[in-house]
């Protein structure tokens, strides 16, 4: 299945989407930076009656200081990783206003299943660029649940240990 010929304005209303498509993505994630800090502001608030004995029955200082570094160290890695994502969408959407599509030839698919469209050139255009331009936020963006998990579990194990020093130190 071959495209047709692609006017200017075909290739223009192309760029258009694509840069609707980035914009939409960068406010959503703004939207989840704005949630997990209004969510991290309240645990924030909460801490001290966590920390307090009568409200949980928890009888160890131990178990509370865990409670609270396994939560502040998910508030972490989240907001981190929501910051990154929501850097690498922006720029999909500086770099779409400008770029030069892929040929068709660059661009991987499966033949016989998918076709090679010209907004697929321009967004994998774009998707290699911030790559190579934002090693950073490109490696972030690409990591999954469980290198997440691992990162939580690192920080995690970094604050427990900062919060028995303290403990100790007291």
């Amino acid at each position: 299945m071959e495209e047709f010929r692609l006017t200017p304005q075909d290739k223009q209303d192309a760029r258009t989407a694509l840069l609707k498509y980035y914009s939409s993505k960068c406010v959503a994630h703004g939207a989840y930076l704005v949630a997990i800090t209004v969510a991290f502001y309240g645990f924030v608030k909460f801490i001290p009656f966590i920390l307090d004995s009568t409200i949980l029955p928890l009888t160890s200082e131990l178990m509370k200081s865990i409670i609270v570094s396994l939560t502040l160290s998910g508030f972490i890695v989240l907001i981190v990783y929501v910051l990154s994502r929501t850097f690498f969408w922006s720029y999909l959407t500086t770099a779409i206003l400008n770029i030069r599509p892929k040929e068709k030839n660059e661009v991987e698919h499966e033949p016989g299943q998918t076709t090679v469209t010209f907004l697929q050139q321009l967004h994998i255009a774009c998707f290699d660029y911030v790559e190579s331009k934002h090693k950073v936020s490109a490696k972030i963006y690409k990591l999954g649940s469980g290198y997440l998990a691992l990162i939580w579990i690192d920080l995690s194990v970094i604050f427990i240990i900062v919060s028995l020093i303290l403990l100790y130190l007291r």
